[in-house]
C-alpha cells in the first residue's frame, strides 16, 4: 500500500514538473543569473556561483541539481556589455536535463542605477534513461528504452535586469523558441521491433525578481533584505517571497516561504578582502508543507560564490621633452 501510494505521489510531482520543468532553487536571490541573461555585469566584477540542491530528500530518484554561473562586466565598441555563461544538470529519476547557455547583456545608466538587457543561446538536452521498474514484474512495457532515449535542441532566453545600490528588478522569459524534442528509439531489443517516438515539449517561463536592501535605524548594522520571485509557464504560477537579516555584511539568517509548498529558513556568510574578493557561502532547508510532508524529510541546497575586480589597467602616457634631447 506505501509503495501505491509513494508511486502516486510521483506521477503528481511528475505532472507538475512537466508544467513547470526548471530546476527550482531557494536561494534566487544569490542566484540571478540562470533566471535573467540581463543580469550579466551587473556586479562591476567577475563572479561565480556554485549551487548543489537536493529534493524530497527521502525519495528514490528524488530531484539533484548542480548549477555552475559565471559572469563579468566588458567593454567593447566604447559601450558596456556583460557575459555570462550558465551550466545546470538537473536528473529526477530517469529523467536527465542538461543546459548550456551563454549570455549577453547590453549595459547602461539609468537613473541612480544600471539597466541590464541581455539575451542568452545555448543548448537544453534531455535525456530518458532505461532503468525502469514495472509495478507487474511479469509485464514489459513497450515505451520503455533499452538504452535510454534522449535529444538536444536549441534554447534562447530574454531579460530585462534593473540595479541600483539598494534595490534590483528583473524581468525575464526562459525557453523562447518552446518547441518539441523529437526523435525516435528502439523499445525493445527484439529484431523487427518497431521504434517508439520521443517527444518532450519545452514550455516558456517567465521570470519576476524583485529585492530590497534596508538599513535598519538602530545602533547595530542590521540591513533587511525582503525579496520576492515568481515563476510561471502561463499554466501554473509559483511564489517565493523572502526577507533575509544581514549582519555587518558578514553573517545573514532569514525565511522564505514558497506559497502552498514549503518553509525555507536559510543562514549564510559572507567575506570581503579574501585574495581581494567577496566570499559567500549559504546553505538552506525546504520544510514542506504541502501533503508530501508525511513522506519527505524536505530538501536541502547549498551555495557559494566568489566575486573579485580586474585590476585596474591604467594607460601610463609618455612623452619625451625637448629639454632632455
Amino acid at each position: 500500500m506505501k509503495k501505491l501510494i509513494i508511486t502516486g505521489l510521483f506521477s503528481i510531482l511528475f505532472t507538475w514538473s512537466f508544467a513547470q520543468q526548471d530546476p527550482q532553487f531557494s536561494q534566487n536571490m544569490y542566484n540571478r543569473l540562470y533566471n535573467n541573461p540581463g543580469v550579466a555585469g551587473s556586479n562591476n566584477a567577475i563572479c561565480a556561483t556554485l549551487l548543489y540542491r537536493q529534493q524530497w530528500i527521502t525519495f528514490d530518484g528524488n530531484p539533484e541539481t548542480f548549477l555552475l554561473s559565471v559572469h563579468s562586466p566588458f567593454r567593447l565598441f566604447n559601450m558596456s556589455w556583460g557575459g555570462g555563461l550558465n551550466i545546470v544538470k538537473d536528473g529526477l529519476g530517469n529523467e536527465n536535463t542538461l543546459f548550456v547557455k551563454g549570455s549577453l547583456a547590453y549595459r547602461m545608466a539609468l537613473g541612480t542605477g544600471n539597466l541590464g538587457v541581455g539575451l542568452t543561446l545555448g543548448m537544453l538536452q534531455k535525456k530518458i534513461g532505461s532503468n525502469w521498474v514495472s509495478i507487474d514484474p511479469f509485464a514489459q512495457d513497450a515505451a520503455i528504452p533499452d538504452n535510454g532515449a534522449g535529444k538536444t535542441g536549441f534554447d534562447m532566453d530574454f531579460g530585462v535586469y534593473y540595479k541600483t545600490d539598494k534595490l534590483y528588478l528583473g524581468l525575464s522569459a526562459l525557453h523562447l523558441p518552446s518547441g518539441t524534442l523529437s526523435d525516435s528509439y528502439s523499445a525493445s531489443s527484439t529484431p523487427g521491433a518497431v521504434p517508439v517516438d520521443f517527444n518532450y515539449k519545452i514550455a516558456r517561463h517567465y521570470y519576476i525578481m524583485a529585492g530590497y536592501d534596508y538599513d535598519l535605524p538602530i545602533d547595530m548594522p542590521l540591513t533587511l533584505q525582503p525579496s520576492v520571485f515568481v515563476k510561471s509557464d502561463a499554466a501554473s504560477t509559483q511564489v517565493d517571497v523572502n526577507v533575509n537579516l544581514l549582519y555587518n555584511n558578514m553573517v545573514w539568517v532569514g525565511v522564505s516561504y514558497r506559497m502552498q509548498d514549503a518553509l525555507v529558513p536559510m543562514i549564510g556568510f559572507m567575506k570581503d578582502g579574501i585574495a581581494d574578493g567577496v566570499l559567500k557561502i549559504g546553505v538552506s532547508y525546504d520544510v514542506t508543507t504541502s501533503i508530501l510532508r508525511q513522506y519527505s524529510n524536505g530538501s536541502i541546497e547549498v551555495m557559494a560564490s566568489y566575486c573579485f575586480n580586474l585590476p585596474d589597467k591604467t594607460i601610463v602616457k609618455k612623452h619625451k621633452t625637448v629639454r632632455f634631447l
